[in-house]
């Protein structure tokens, strides 16, 4: 710097910026550093999560079938030895389903993914229903099941689904480690503005030195790894599952004197009984024309449980289903196409003459063919026998969105395509094509992507609700016939491109 201080004379100052420069190329490699860490974490996240979707396609696909396979045999089969193998096969299965799940559910819970569906909840309904379904298999081990639940207990706001998977594990746990002769006790009780349950056992109890562990993932007790079987993955996801849902787990043991687990839960803000409560209202009625009593049973249980909403109506021959569309005007049919008097496409014929609601047909045919003819002669959706309650009442639901009135959605434009979902009208250029419920929403699904590949499992989840088995040859059949809708040359697509084992994809039409 240069400054004048009288006629004459001038003084020069210097500054060394060495430091500040060094200092602003340090912070400029720390911030290239740091962003390239981020991306690179990202793309790491981004890489566990596809891993985490492929993991879980590939295992439950194959072992979804051994299920739906070894239930029927048991069904089926009526004499020994081979229901005995049919049996082992089946609890075989549903024990690895079970360790699957823990596995899936841990690795989401690691990268964010895990959610929770929160509702009110009964719990000591709840609690009861456990106990009632884990008594036979304790007494036939020579312990005691005991429930100490109190009546009227508050409600809570939790995810059922979760908090059962919790205590179950929880009894399981303290099972296996209650010899015969042992008690093993459920309590649940309020406290301050928690609800606190605990199980308590009279087994072997637990070094001091292995409790600090107890609920790191993949970790057991050092004296069991041998005799007891698993991944060590129960605990750590139940301490995932309560702290999720804004609680607290915690342990309390001494060698020789038995363990206690116990967790608590925020309790509903506003306090309520069981009687408080009001019934829910039937908004919806479903019809199910099927001769198998078993299923309409299985059915009817699935909406006492899962969906109190709905009211079912059954008939068993395809005659009277016909007529009681007409007469109790159902909102959705579930129709077997196996019928003692008519055949279930002809059912359905008779249907389409004169109504419209929508048709899932229930059968035990499970391939291609059977799934195009289906479709084409007028149902909105197929299942193929055996079948899973979870993912009949998701597709049901579906079916039933398009006569919810769509205020908050707007139509999407992808190019020259409009898509209208209040109307399930789907406008190319000049052109109106009508599609199906089911076809709407894999459209919708294709447009909101387009320019990228969409899976086969992000399809199901947006459509049905959640991953099932028969994903990909339903989707193959809905997609050839949204093709031969669209496309000018079905064969040779322009719009909706296949990418082999993976998913499709939608170009943008000029």
């Amino acid at each position: 710097h240069t400054f004048q201080t009288s006629p004459g004379r001038m003084v020069v100052a210097f500054t060394d910026v060495t430091d500040r420069k060094q200092d602003e190329e340090k912070l400029r490699r720390h911030y290239e550093l740091e962003k390239e860490l981020r991306m690179n974490l990202e793309a790491e996240m981004k890489k566990r999560v596809e891993f985490a979707r492929v993991l879980t396609h590939e295992l439950k696909t194959p072992l979804t079938s051994v299920i739906a396979s070894s239930d029927l045999l048991v069904t089926e089969l009526k004499e020994e030895p081979v229901l005995g193998l049919a049996k082992n096969i089946q609890r075989s299965a549903t024990h690895l389903e079970s360790r699957i799940g823990e596995m899936v559910d841990l690795a989401k819970s690691e990268i964010g993914l895990l959610e929770l569906k929160i509702q009110t909840v009964d719990l000591s309904q709840l609690l009861q229903e456990i106990v009632d379904e884990m008594m036979p298999a304790m007494l036939k081990q020579g312990q005691r099941l005991i429930a100490d639940i109190p009546s009227p207990i508050p409600l809570i706001r939790a995810d059922a689904g979760r908090l059962r998977q919790i205590v179950t594990n929880l009894l399981d746990n303290a099972s296996k480690f209650t010899a015969g002769g042992g008690k093993i006790t459920l309590k649940a009780r309020q406290k301050e503005s928690f609800i606190v349950i605990e199980v308590q056992d009279t087994g072997k109890g637990i070094e001091k030195d292995q409790l600090e562990r107890l609920f790191d993932p993949y970790h057991r007790v050092e004296s069991d790894r041998e005799s007891l079987s698993g991944l060590g993955l129960g605990l750590p996801l139940c301490k995932t599952l309560v702290e999720l849902s804004g609680g607290e787990i915690w342990v309390r043991s001494h060698p020789g004197k038995g363990t206690t687990l116990g967790f608590s839960l925020p309790s509903d803000a506003e306090i309520q009984t069981v009687d408080e409560v009001k019934k829910p209202k039937r908004l919806w009625k479903v019809l199910i024309i099927e001769d198998d009593t078993n299923i309409i049973d299985f059915v009817s249980l699935a909406f006492q449980l899962r969906w109190p909403e709905a009211q079912l109506v059954s008939a068993r021959l395809g005659e009277q289903g016909i007529q009681m569309v007409e007469t109790e005007d159902p909102d959705v049919v579930i129709l077997d196409l196996g019928l003692p008097d008519l055949n279930g496409f002809e059912v359905l014929r008779q249907i389409r003459l004169f109504s419209s609601v929508p048709v899932i047909i229930l059968s035990v045919k499970a391939g291609e063919e059977d799934i195009s003819k289906g479709l084409e002669w007028g149902a909105d959706d197929y299942m193929a026998k055996p079948f899973n309650q979870t993912e009949l009442l998701s597709r049901l639901k579906v079916q039933l969105r398009k006569r919810i009135p769509y205020e908050q959605e707007v139509p999407m434009i992808c190019g020259l395509l409009r898509y209208d979902p209040s109307t399930s009208e789907l406008t190319y250029r000049d052109r109106v094509i009508d599609l199906t419920v089911i076809e709407g929403h894999i459209i919708a699904c294709l447009m909101k992507n387009a320019g990228h590949v969409v899976t086969h499992d992000y399809i199901a989840e947006k459509v049905w609700g959640e991953e099932y088995a028969g994903a990909i040859e339903s989707l193959r059949v809905y997609i050839r016939r949204l093709r031969a809708k669209i496309e000018e040359d079905p064969g040779n697509p322009e719009f909706i491109i296949t990418k082999p084992g993976v998913g499709y994809m939608m170009t943008k039409p000029l």
